[in-house]
């Protein structure tokens, strides 16, 4: 009787696999984002590595409070870099996809490979969704704020 693997197993999995996708994502950073392929080695490697290591933990305890705040820090650690939110979002996107890609290579034709593949997916779509509401909420803010400001006061 196939068990599917518990995401604890998954997770594990991933962890696994990080060192490799991380690799993948250093070969392509420029393409993936132009600032990052302006950064040297060892910083591209933090901060991909940072995203990485946040998604492991994303993956296995599913907190997406924990999630949204890392992602509001990155997003604000992005734009003090001159980094808009959608260079954000097609990053996350883009390492979601590759550490998709990695895993399908690694574990073809595995039960685990596949149940990973469709939780990456899942994941990356959660965290292109969260992006977009922080975004969203930001700018809900600001109008708010310049709603203020346009009456002439508090």
């Amino acid at each position: 009787m196939f068990l599917a693997m518990s995401t604890a197993a998954l997770a594990r999995a991933y962890d696994e696999l990080r060192p490799r996708v991380l690799e993948r994502l250093l070969d392509m950073r420029a393409t993936l984002d132009p600032s990052l392929g302006r950064l040297d080695e060892a910083t591209a490697r933090g901060q991909m590595n940072a995203v990485l290591e946040h998604l492991g933990n994303f993956l296995a305890t599913g907190d997406l409070g924990s999630h949204r705040a890392f992602l509001q820090t990155f997003i604000a650690m992005r734009a003090a870099e001159a980094q808009g939110p959608a260079s954000v979002l097609a990053m996350m996107v883009a390492i979601g996809e590759t550490a998709a890609q990695v895993v399908q290579e690694q574990l073809a034709g595995t039960p685990d490979g596949s149940e990973l593949t469709l939780l990456l997916t899942r994941v990356t779509s959660s965290t292109a969704r969260a992006v977009n509401d922080i975004v969203a909420e930001e700018l809900e803010r600001r109008l708010a704020e310049w709603h203020v400001v346009a009456k002439g006061g508090s």
